[in-house]
């Protein structure tokens, strides 16, 4: 069927593109130092609490299929009155987090690439920029052919995650002693796997992408529920495949006595246990590069998006709201890139870059839940989807969301809280503005 809208396919292939990022390759390892082989546990529970939250966006998404995402269910769920403020401050705390989630990808382009190829270390802020720029192009483009372009991608990541894991798997120093015991290995001990499920949960992020292209979706009353449940099925599998191959190579206790080798734990197992296979590190450091570039490609989506209809609604100038001949928000886009451009040429920053997207991250899912509560109040609106659970899932799923954020938030100290203040300012002025103008 050639409507010009996503299938089911494209769907799922976006989805897995925007999860499998920089977290698999670099956070990985973190949680395998905090919870030793327990680790493969926090990467699944952290895959269950993000489906039970993408059944939540799924269901706003059929009760509102309008593109834009968290703009779109507070405007719609709060009504006229109070709507557009609150749609204006999760798609303000969203754009932060999309912009921050690009350029902590486009930095850790060029860090990958370093570690692999030397030649490439001199050039990692370029590299950077490249990297934000081939996913800008990518977004300027008829969509359908931008998804087609993506499940080849995609395909790719994991064939190449796939030679890794079964390379590891059969390699003579493989040790499935190294599981045992299985839950007092990591720094933390017996409780390391709960503490590391915040870290795991970072992996999955991009879980409600769908929500955002939600009228760019074909049937997504089925389409949108459906893609969820198959691609986190997928990276499930893949995530757990990783840790699984990566732990039979390297402990919690090599981590604990090698620092610099956290951040890159599939680089450790290939640099320490695999020298027979040189070409192993420049095959992970490629995956990344591909997991990386999706995820920035599925990022800009959703940001252009989102901006694309709070300017609809009057909250930015309307060329933010025009689409290019391909029938894409490209100005939108164009301006999330140059932001990420920007922050990208900080790298030294990374840290309080990513405590700073964290902050903004809880505001959009409290709003965005919120929005489902007040939503389900309509009971006259007939549905062909109802996320499972009833009315207590929304509450639970929002409590455990903001306690896996809430460590990012206190870690990121004082000035943390300054930049946050001062953006909601900003926000908030351009709200008044627009207000008064309109």
């Amino acid at each position: 069927m050639n409507d010009g809208k996503l299938g089911l396919l494209e769907c799922v292939n976006i989805l897995i593109g925007g999860m499998i990022g920089s977290a698999i390759f670099s956070l990985s390892g973190l949680t395998m130092y905090t919870a030793g082989p327990a680790a493969a546990l926090s990467w699944f529970l952290a895959g269950i609490i993000m489906m039970l939250y993408g059944m939540l966006v799924c269901e706003l998404a059929c009760r509102y299929p309008q593109s834009g995402g968290v703009y779109v269910f507070p405007r719609k769920a709060f009504g006229e009155k109070n709507g557009k403020l609150w749609a204006w401050l999760s798609c303000w705390s969203s754009i932060l987090t999309n912009i921050v989630a690009i350029a902590f990808a486009a930095i850790y382009v060029g860090i990958y690439l370093g570690v692999a190829f030397p030649i490439a270390n001199d050039y990692q802020i370029l590299l950077a920029i490249a990297a934000i720029l081939i996913s800008l192009v990518a977004n300027t483009i008829k969509f359908t052919i931008a998804g087609k372009i993506n499940n080849a991608i995609v395909g790719l990541l994991i064939v190449t995650i796939l030679v890794y894991v079964i390379s590891a798997l059969s390699c003579n120093s493989f040790e499935a002693s190294n599981f045992l015991p299985f839950f007092s290995q990591g720094v933390n001990g017996n409780t390391g796997f709960i503490s590391a499920v915040p870290i795991a949960i970072i992996g999955y992020s991009s879980i409600n992408a769908m929500a955002f292209v939600v009228a760019e979706v074909r049937k997504p009353e089925t389409t949108v529920s459906k893609s969820i449940l198959i691609a986190i099925s997928i990276v499930i599998a893949v995530y757990l495949l990783v840790i699984i191959s990566t732990m039979g190579l390297i402990t919690a206790k090599f981590l604990a006595d090698n620092p610099a080798m956290r951040f890159i734990p599939l680089f450790a197992v290939c640099f320490n246990y695999m020298q027979d296979l040189p070409w192993l590190s420049g095959v992970v450091s490629v995956s990344a590069t591909i997991a990386l570039l999706t995820t920035m490609l599925v990022c800009v989506t959703m940001n252009s998006r989102n901006i694309q209809a709070a300017a609809k609604d009057g909250n930015l100038p309307k060329l933010f709201a025009k689409n290019n001949k391909n029938g894409v928000p490209a100005f939108a886009a164009v301006i999330t890139c140059l932001l990420a451009a920007i922050i990208a040429c900080f790298p030294q920053m990374t840290n309080s870059i990513v405590n700073f997207g964290a902050v903004f991250n809880v505001f959009t899912i409290i709003i965005t839940i919120t929005a489902l509560i007040v939503a389900r109040k309509d009971t006259d609106q007939k549905l062909a989807f109802v996320a499972p659970g009833g009315k207590i899932m929304p509450v639970v799923i929002l409590a455990i969301l903001i306690l896996c954020n809430i460590s990012s938030i206190i870690s990121g100290g004082i000035s943390i809280w300054i930049y946050t203040i001062v953006f909601l300012a900003i926000g908030v002025g351009i709200y008044c503005f627009t207000k008064c103008k309109y």
